[in-house]
This record gives C-alpha cells, structure tokens and sequence, in this order.
C-alpha cells in the first residue's frame, strides 16, 4: 500500500516539474512587438498556471494524507477489534542440565543455539501468505504481526509468543520444530499475568533504532556471552512484586526493504552513504510524505540509473566506482549491513513497562531494563535508543498511550518503528538454554517431553452411556445420575415393529420384558432406551481398553488407551503424596466399573472408595460391595480360615495355602524376630486343626484358644483329619513341659490380644462365615470396595484386613485352576500403598495370577517401603517384593518422586531420560512405560484426566446402604454367636 502513494505522488512531482520544463524550454518564437504585448498579459497567465498545479499538487496531498490517516484508522480500529482472536502461548523449555543431557547436547556454543531461532523469524515471515485469502487480508489491514514477549512475574520470566489464531498453527509448528522439547502452553487471556495490579504504578518507554535502519545494532555472531543475559540479569533486579514486559511486536517487511538495504550497503562499500537521526514518533509519517520527492530527485535530479540497485557501475568493475578503504572495525561494521541486507526484515516496535508498588521503583525498574539494550550498541552501526526527554516530559501521554498498544500488540502507536533483520531479532528474543542463561529467575520446564509409542493401541468397541425414560427402576436407586449426562444428541435404538434394539443386537419385545430391571412392561408404558458414548474430558471410552490420559508432543494430542488385553501384566504406579496416583486408580477403577469389569479396590484412606462409589450406574448397583470396618452396627465378617472349594482335594491345597497365607500375614505384621520359627509353627498347625472342623469351622482368634482352653483343643482335635497335625497335637505339644508352655503361651497369645479385645475387629474377622465369596465376586464380576481408614480403625488392623484381603483374592484366584482358561473373566486388583499388604503373596499374584486374568495395580510412595538397594532376595531363597515388582510389572508408571527412587528408574527409563527429568516432573504428569503386545514401549510422559462427569453422591448413599443391609449383620447377632462359641453366658 506504501509503493502505491510513492507512486502517485512521484508520478504528481514528475508531471509538476516535466510540465514546467516543457513550458520554459519550448515557448514560442515572438517578435519585439509582439513581445511587448505579451509583457502585460504573460506574468497573470503564468501566475495563473502556476497557481493551478500547485493547487491541484495540494489538492493531492490533502487527499493522500486523508487516505493515509483513514487507512490506520481503519487498521487500527481493525487490530482493536481482532484482539479477541488472539491467541497466547507460553513457550517453555525444559532445563536439561543433567548429566545425560550435557552429553547429547551436540552444539559448540551459544551462537548455534541462537541461529536455531533465525530460522524461526524466516518461518513467520511468510506468515501473511499462507493463504490466498490471509494475503488479501494482510494487504488490506495489515495484520500479519506476531508479537515476542518476555514476563517478569512473582520473581519468574515468562517467554510468550502472541498471534492471531489462524496464524497459530504455523507458529507452534515453527517452535517445536526447532525446539522438539518445549512445552507451549495454551493460556485465556485472564490467565495471563496482570501487568497492572490495583494500586500498583505503571511506567512504561519505547525503543528503537537511533539511527537509519539499514544499519544493523550488534548482533550474537559478535558477541562473547548469550546477550540475552542481559535481559534476566536486570529483570533480577526487580522486586519480587514487581511486574514487567518487554514485547517485540515485529510484522514482516515487503522485498522492497531488501532492495533499500542493499542500495545502503552499496553505497556504504563507497563511503557514500551517511547516517541520519531519526525524527522521532511522528517521524514515520513525514518520511513517508517526503519519500515520493526524494524518490523524484534521486531518480531523475542526480540522473542515477533506474535500477535501485546500482545499475552496471558496481565498485571494481571496468568504469565502474572505486570502494573506500576502510579500517577492520569498519568492514566488520559494512559487513554486517551486507549480511543484514541479504535477511528477511520486520517492522518492529519495542515495548518496556514496569509495575511497581511505588512510582520510585517503577522508574527504577525501567530504567534498569532500558540500559539492558546498550550490550547492543556498535559503534559503526546502530545502537537502541530511548527518547529520554520526550519520556520525561510527556511521560502522562505516552505511558496510557503504551498500555495500549500492549493490550493490543499494536505496531507504531505512540512510537517509531523500527525495522531489523532475523540476525537482529535472534539476538534480543530467543528462547533460554541452561548453559548459558544461568540466571535463577528463568522459568524452566523441570521435564523432558517426550512422544507416545508407536505402536499405540486404540480400541474400537465403544462404551455406551445407557438411560431410560417411562421405565420404572427397582428400589435401590431412585434416581440414576447418569440421566444427567446424556449427551443432547440421543439416538432410541428401536426396530421398526417397534420393539428396543439392544447394544448387542438383540431384539427384546416391549410387551414381555423391559430390558432395565427384567421386569414385565405395561404395553401403555413403552420404555425407551437412549444411549450415547461415554467421554471424559473430550475423550471417547471404549470397552475393550480403558483412557489413562493425554500425551501432547509437538502440537499433537494424543489420548493414551491401555487395552484389556494387554492389563494382565501387571501395572506398577510410584510417586510422592500428593502428586495424582490415588485420584488416577480412581479415574482406572470407575472405567472398569462401567464396562462391567470385575474389580476390587483396596483403600488405606477411605476417600478413594468414596468417590468410586459415587460413580457407580444403576445398572451396577447390586453388584457393588462395600466392606467398611467402621460400620460398628451392621460389621461384615471376613475369615481366613473360610475355605470355599468343594472338590476334597482341592479343599486340602486351599487349607495349606491358608495357613501359610495365614502365617506370612503375622510375620509381616511383627517380623521373623518376634513372631519366631517356634511360634510359626504352633501357628501353622493351630490353623489346620480349625480348618478341619468343616461343620463349624473356625476363626484366627480361636488359635489362642487352642493352647489356653484344653477342653476347646479336645474337641477340635478330635475332628483333625490330616496326619501330620494329629501328629503335632498327639506327639510334639504333648510332650512340651509345663514351663515351657508357660513362657511360650502367653507370649504367643500376645500378638492376638489387639484384635481379640478389640469390639470392631473381633465382630470381624470372628464370623465363622464369610460376608461374600470372593470366587464369586470374581466370576460373577462384582465390585468390591475395601475401606480401610487408618483414622477410623487404626493402622495395626488396617493393616491386618488389607492382608486378608489380598490372600484371600489370591486364593480366589489360585482356584480357578477348576475353570476353562477362556472361561475365566477379568478381575481388577487396586492397591494403594500396597506395601502395607506386601507378602511373599505379592510376588505370587505378580508372577502366577496372570493365568487366572488376575490383574494387579499396585501404588506407593517410594521403593524403600518395599526393600532397600541391598535386598537382593526374600524369605528363603525367594525373590524380594522389589525384585517381583520390577521383573514381573508389565506396565511402570512414576509420579514426582524422590532423588534415591529417580537414581533407580533412570536405569528403567534410559537413555531417554535423566534423574533431573524423574525427579522434575509437574504433578498430575507421570512417565510411563507401557505394555503393548507383551512388549514394554519407550517411557514417554502422559498427563492425567481430572473429570467428574457422571458422579451422583445420591446414589453414592443409597448403594451403601443397600450394600450393609445385604452382606452386613446386627451387631446383637454377632456378639451373640462369638459368646456362644466361648461359653461367654450373659447374665
């Protein structure tokens, strides 16, 4: 638009000046008298011409700088408008000074490093022509800008990169093409820090070029250090309060720069060329008002070629102009305007503003950051300059003038423009690297990125969210929280003759049943089945593989699904409290409940079974057990001495394995040196004598009562059916002296003491009978939820339930040998802080349960809760639960962890990531190393789902208390029975 009113108005000059020439060159030939006549008419006629054209010539110049002012009006009113459609990005890149990192870092110095961002500035310089409709776009308003920002916030710098949101695209494409490892962060606007807080005093300055644009300040190829050190040294010195920017609003140059810049650079090899101040913030208007003329006389005044670039008499050739010497300091400085010639230009404005608590420090903070720029000064060249006394004196208009202008990332509003080169913007703006910007103030990503596998599953049966209208439910959930998330978009899967069309296909007739509750359907009341599939934060969920998160790795997203298939390995989950582990088995554990999926959680907390709970559908409801030892009034009994087969033989393996489940829950609980070989023994055997009674059966806190009431032993020994313990009774025990029970019994009958006194324990484990059968839970696919709070039971029988409950699912398990593989069904284990209910049973589940679909998630907080770095083995010869964890787990994932943990996953995670990298990483963000198809994947970082969509605390309520009333007893009950079986008679 510019080239067009040179134009116009060189073609207006041209005509002026031609006109007049003609006009006295070429007058006719007149005789004296003729001459004579003329006289009194030729000085009105001549006036008059005169008065003409350059009334015509005003004219003109009224008209274009009308045009001229409409046109930024326009284009102002334009950029005003549009900023809504911009779009914020925080670049940030990840520290990367690990030892690891130093050693793949193949770049010699810091130059290389910038140069990288040279070739991001090329990139966005075609950003006005990546469509035919944006170049007609960026003609008309001239919108293709982008602007560079640096943000000092609460004692951080922030690098930004702003743009439009068609050029966005383009943008994040060009930043992690060159840097592969950053993390560009999509930020709302208000997410954006506030530059200027209530109560806080804003200063603000421009900077630009002091002199002619064509000569380039220093750029990085000169210097010794990262200038952009520069930069954060002073922003250190900032309050942390403080807030301060500084922005580059750069919009690409025409071809037309390139060609003045290499006329300059000509002309500078002559000595011809000289510098010129510029003139100030309406300087720009002038210049391009006086432009046409010097154009006119540059042109055909000195009567130089036509061509801009010299013509033929180029320096050293035949005829041709002579160069001028110069000094080394001065074709150092002529070789950098030639280089900065040869690079695409930008229209640049440079910002600086500073919030402070006090006018006093904002002035000082800005001045502070204003001399930041002088590293950039070439003595030969250009240096960036800030107009000290205009900011002074009419500091009250310029600084709300700038404000402006950042709010809108506006070129030229209140200041001069000034234009650089890729080499020039490279220098002031680039992204930080840790070896060279050591400056403690820059915000760094403490992680490295990296891409999901490739061969990533996806899998294809969708999960339906499934609801009802005119259907009558049963009476155990009277309003169905998922009715509420029906998407608007319902589809009634219904045949033409009327009848409901099931997900599996099947045809269910209206009039015979209805297909929610199984119960006939009154023909009036046609029950209408909608369904829609189930999404958890924008994502899709499927059946035959559960959504885990979210990988983002060079602009892509990408959902991360574990298939059904491939779970049964085993999923091993670390990291420190609070980092995301207990809501991410929450996030696993509630899809497996809307698949249908058999499960059980295991909750040292509580909270995690709560909010499971919550997201239960009403079809799953009756399958939902809910053991909680603090329900005081309705207790649900638990024995591990319950044997459930029915085959002989397998009943006689089940009981060994009790006993030895049985014994290894005690020495976890007291260890090998209090709970001795002597006292394992006695309780072994104890075990299988109450076993042996199968029409009575009995419980661990009758093993006491073995060896402390003769008459209770006489009467369960007479009922042993295994030799070997009718030995142990009939043999060794009877042969032990008195003093020797003496000081063996009491001791013994100590570690049962706790639960036994205890009320809520012994109404527990004290039930002859088991509240559920777990061999049923897991092929009938139920849901067991365990509530093990500490704060409401305590640790020690926390701790004892936890293990019960982990050997008894073992058994479960173990059991199905009876069972056709491709019979057996998934059952999904979550444990959280499993090292409470870590046994030899662990490394069993780890390296057996897998071929009985047994699936195991385990979580802790740190690998020295489940061995040390020496625990190379465990009991007998045994590997330790370590050694089970990280030789059978198919699947390692890892929250933030400490520096001994990520010392020990680096090995699992190398060469791709550093202890740095482990130890960084943001909460809700884990690595992980999948299993796809048997096989473990590179470790990639995954980000976390939050979403509670679809939780009802309604039906939360009545699903417990449906489940205490099926599966718990009276309190009065149990007490009675547990008097009953010690001769307790109330009085």
């Amino acid at each position: 638009m510019r080239q067009i009113f040179r134009i116009i108005l060189g073609i207006i000059f041209y005509t002026f000046f031609t006109t007049v020439s003609y006009a006295i060159q070429t007058g006719p030939t007149t005789t004296a008298d003729q001459k004579t006549a003329q006289v009194a008419t030729s000085s009105g006629g001549i006036g008059g011409f005169f008065s003409q054209v350059f009334g015509f010539l005003w004219g003109v110049i009224l008209f274009v700088i009308f045009a001229y002012i409409t046109l930024k009006i326009v284009r102002l009113t334009y950029e005003v408008i549009r900023a809504s459609n911009l779009v914020y990005m925080r670049v940030t890149l990840p520290r990367a000074d690990s030892k690891l990192d130093k050693e793949q870092d193949t770049k010699k110095d810091f130059k290389e490093k910038i140069g990288i961002m040279t070739l991001f500035y090329k990139s966005v310089h075609m950003i006005g022509q990546i469509s035919a409709m944006n170049t007609i776009k960026n003609f008309i308003f001239d919108h293709a800008k982008v602007s560079l920002e640096m943000m000092y916030d609460h004692g951080q710098v922030y690098f930004y990169v702003v743009a439009y949101r068609e050029h966005m695209t383009l943008i994040r494409q060009q930043i992690t093409s060159n840097y592969p490892d950053a993390e560009i962060k999509i930020l709302d606007k208000t997410e954006l820090p506030t530059l200027k807080p209530k109560g806080y005093v804003l200063e603000a300055a421009s900077i630009g070029k002091q002199t002619d644009d064509v000569f380039p300040i220093k750029t990085y190829k000169y210097f010794e250090d990262d200038p952009l050190s520069s930069y954060t040294n002073n922003f250190g010195s900032l309050k942390k309060t403080d807030v301060a920017t500084i922005q580059w609003v750069i919009k690409p140059l025409g071809a037309s720069w390139n060609r003045r810049a290499k006329e300059a650079a000509r002309l500078v090899a002559k000595g011809e060329y000289r510098k010129g101040l510029k003139f100030g913030v309406f300087g720009g208007f002038f210049k391009k008002l006086l432009a046409p003329f010097a154009w006119f006389v540059y042109r055909f005044v000195k009567n130089e070629s036509a061509s801009l670039d010299g013509g033929k008499t180029h320096p050293g050739a035949s005829g041709g102009d002579a160069y001028k010497i110069f000094n080394q300091a001065e074709t150092e400085a002529q070789k950098m305007v030639g280089e900065s010639a040869g690079q695409p230009g930008f229209e640049t404005s440079i910002r600086i503003l500073v919030s402070s608590d006090t006018r006093a420090s904002a002035h000082e903070g800005l001045h502070s950051l204003v001399a930041a720029n002088s590293v950039f000064t070439d003595e030969y060249n250009n240096q960036l300059d800030n107009p000290q006394m205009m900011e002074d004196v009419f500091r009250f208009i310029f600084t709300p003038i700038r404000y402006f202008a950042y709010q809108f990332r506006l070129i030229g509003i209140g200041q001069d423009i000034s234009r650089f080169s890729t080499d020039e913007l490279a220098t002031m703006y680039h992204f930080p690297d840790i070896k060279y910007n050591k400056s403690p103030i820059i915000a760094w990503l403490d992680y490295k990125m990296l891409p999901p596998p490739s061969n990533l599953k996806f899998p294809k049966e969708p999960m339906m969210l499934q609801d009802y209208k005119r259907d009558e439910k049963g009476n155990i959930i009277t309003k169905d929280g998922s009715k509420l998330q029906v998407d608007k978009n319902k589809n009634l899967l219904r045949d033409p003759q009327k009848n409901l069309l099931l997900l599996d296909g099947t045809i269910v007739p209206v009039n015979r049943e209805g297909p929610s509750i199984g119960a006939p359907v009154d023909p009036g009341k046609i029950p209408e089945k909608i369904v829609s599939h189930r999404h958890l934060a924008g994502f899709p969920l499927y059946k035959d593989g559960i959504l885990m998160g979210w990988n983002e790795y060079r602009n892509k997203k990408t959902p991360i699904y574990f298939a059904t298939k491939d779970r049964g390995r085993h999923h091993y989950i670390i990291g420190k409290s609070g980092g995301g582990k207990s809501v991410f088995i929450g996030y696993l554990a509630r899809q497996d409940l809307w698949n249908g999926d058999g499960l059980c959680v295991i909750d040292p907390h509580g909270d995690l079974v709560e909010d499971i709970v919550s997201f239960t559908p009403h079809e799953r409801a009756r399958d939902m057990i809910i053991f909680d030892p603090a329900d005081f009034e309705r207790p649900m009994g638990v024995n591990m001495l319950d044997i459930i087969a029915t085959d002989p033989n397998l009943r006689a393996i089940e009981k060994d394995r009790a006993a030895l489940d049985a014994t290894s829950i005690f020495i976890k609980m007291y260890g090998d040196e209090i709970f001795g070989p002597r006292i394992q023994h006695y309780f072994r055997n104890g075990c299988l004598t109450l076993m042996d009674d199968e029409e009575e059966g009995g419980t661990l806190i009758d093993v006491p009562r073995l060896f402390t009431d003769e008459a209770f032993m006489k009467y369960k020994t007479s009922k042993i059916k295994n030799v070997m313990v009718k030995s142990f009774w009939d043999h060794e025990y009877a042969q032990t002296g008195d003093r020797e029970k003496q000081e063996m019994i009491p001791f013994f009958s100590a570690k049962f003491g706790p639960f036994i006194t205890n009320t809520t324990m012994r109404n527990i484990i004290g039930q002859t009978k088991s509240a559920f059968n777990l061999r049923e839970v897991m092929d009938n696919q139920k849901v067991l939820m365990v509530n093990l709070s500490k704060g409401k039971i305590g640790d020690l029988n926390a701790q004892l339930l936890g293990l019960i409950m982990v050997s008894k699912i073992n058994m479960a398990a173990m059991s199905r040998a009876d069972m056709p593989e491709d019979q057996r069904k998934n059952f999904f284990l979550y444990v959280d802080e499993f090292q409470n209910f870590a046994t030899d049973t662990f490394g069993e589940i780890l390296s057996e349960a897998r071929k009985y679909r047994l699936a195991l998630i385990m979580a802790h907080q740190f690998i020295a809760q489940i061995g040390g770095s020496g625990d190379k083995q465990g009991k007998g010869g045994k590997p330790s639960i370590k050694d089970a964890v990280f030789g059978n787990a198919g699947t390692i994932m890892s929250f933030k962890v400490g520096a001994e943990d990520a010392e020990y996953l680096e090995k699992e995670y190398a060469p791709l990531l550093s202890q740095q990298d482990i130890i960084g990483i943001a909460n809700f963000t884990t690595y992980v190393k999948l299993n796809i198809d048997n096989a473990t994947t590179r470790p990639f970082d995954m980000k976390t789902i939050w979403d509670n969509t679809y939780k009802n605390e309604e039906v939360s309520k009545i699903i417990k208390e449906y489940s205490r009333k099926t599966y718990g007893r009276k309190k009065e009950y149990v007490d009675m029975e547990l008097e009953a079986r010690m001769g307790i008679i109330r009085e």
